[in-house]
């Protein structure tokens, strides 16, 4: 393993450590009556039998958005694509001129339709907010027993970034993301932001504790 990845494993340990305790705390306030709550989970159910029935079998829109997300993430990092192919049954690929462990491991932590859609609710009226939060769950619940499914060790973009260090990123990762999703829900891209930020302090303090323990 090389220093780079245990950098980024030691770092991501304690990131999961903050980001973990300052969602409990957050989260644990705020009453499950509240309406955006309880549309994003009206939305996330309606797609569990939606799932159940017809898209588990289906693999295409998993297999899409799936390579959708290496793509979007590639571009992100500017690496150009080679080719893009999705089937319903054999899987799919996205060739990139260029890879990094953020691209090949996004399908496992980043609901891409899921986060497409914030930026839209900065442009509709308020009385859309409920009904938006309905297809942010319905969306969210399409990744997450979407990403279930194709979790495997035996996966070559897991296979590839080695399984500890897959392992210990993602828990952060998901922690992080779907902390951010759940903060927004909650109280928009205000509270999700104060998340994203006590949720570093407190890493920070964890990581300095730990340090000064050592070496004192």
């Amino acid at each position: 393993m090389s220093i780079f990845k245990l950098i980024i494993i030691i770092f991501s340990f304690f990131l999961s450590i903050g980001y973990g305790i300052t969602l409990i705390d957050m989260a644990l306030p705020f009453n499950l009556n509240q309406p955006s709550i309880q549309y994003f989970l009206v939305g996330f159910g309606i797609f569990i039998p939606l799932w159940l029935f017809w898209l588990r079998s289906n693999q295409f829109y998993s297999t899409f958005e799936h390579e959708l997300t290496h793509l979007l993430v590639g571009l992100l990092f500017l690496k150009k694509p080679a080719h893009f192919t999705v089937t319903s049954h054999e899987g799919g690929e996205t060739g990139l001129y260029g890879k990094n462990f953020l691209i090949t491991l996004a399908p496992y932590f980043i609901p891409t339709f899921a986060y497409l859609l914030l930026p839209f609710y900065l442009i509709i009226n308020s009385e859309y907010h409920l009904p938006y939060f309905t297809v942010l769950g319905f969306m969210v619940s399409y990744h997450v027993l979407s990403t279930i499914q194709e979790f495997s060790y035996r996966q070559p973009d897991i296979a590839t970034s080695g399984k500890l260090f897959s392992t210990i990123f993602l828990i952060f990762a998901n922690i992080f993301v779907y902390g951010f999703l759940i903060m927004f829900t909650i109280g928009g891209f205000a509270t999700g932001g104060q998340f994203m930020r006590a949720g570093f302090l407190e890493s920070i303090y964890w990581l300095s504790h730990l340090v000064s323990r050592m070496t004192g």
